[in-house]
């Protein structure tokens, strides 16, 4: 029995065919696969709308301590209006 080419050439090329195959369809997978740029834009989205919940967040407690400090100026001024409309007759 003599080794030859011959006998395993059917099993060569079956396997050179698949291992050919595999490589194409993993550079197909790397080259077509936008996952991790869409992830990577999430993310950016993400940051970006927690950067301007916090500034929104910022702007309503602002708002909200200006209303606080107008209440209080409108009940002085009318604690103030009517002590002058009672004591001053």
């Amino acid at each position: 029995m003599a080794f030859t080419i011959i006998k395993f050439l059917p099993l060569i090329t079956t396997v050179v065919k698949g291992f050919i195959s595999n490589a194409k369809q993993d550079y197909k997978i790397r080259t077509f696969d936008k996952t991790r740029e869409k992830i990577d834009t999430i993310e950016h989205m993400m940051i970006k709308h927690e950067k301007k919940l916090n500034e929104m967040r910022n702007e309503i407690e602002d708002l909200r301590k200006k209303i606080v400090f107008a209440q209080l100026m409108n009940l002085i001024l009318s604690i103030l209006i009517i002590y002058l409309v009672i004591f001053m007759r």
